[in-house]
């Protein structure tokens, strides 16, 4: 259940990261590409990093999520 969780919170983060990055001007941004571009992947990060601290389960999905986009980055 907790993966599930962990799993459908990750794709609401991305959702909105993809969101926030076409309000940006980001207009090429897309559920892929948000977790695999260097540039799009950066800002994501550090919108991610911004809401670290609400809960331990939002953390674990926010660091696992970073660590997958950084692994996908340096592949």
């Amino acid at each position: 259940m907790k993966k599930d969780t962990e799993h459908n919170f990750k794709e609401i983060l991305i959702k909105q990261g993809v969101s926030k990055l076409k309000k940006f001007g980001f207009i090429n941004v897309s559920k892929t590409n948000i977790v695999t571009d260097e540039v799009y992947s950066l800002y994501f990060s550090k919108i991610l990093q911004e809401l670290l601290g609400i809960n331990l389960e939002t953390d674990a999905a926010i660091n696992q999520l970073i660590k997958s986009m950084n692994n996908k980055i340096y592949e």
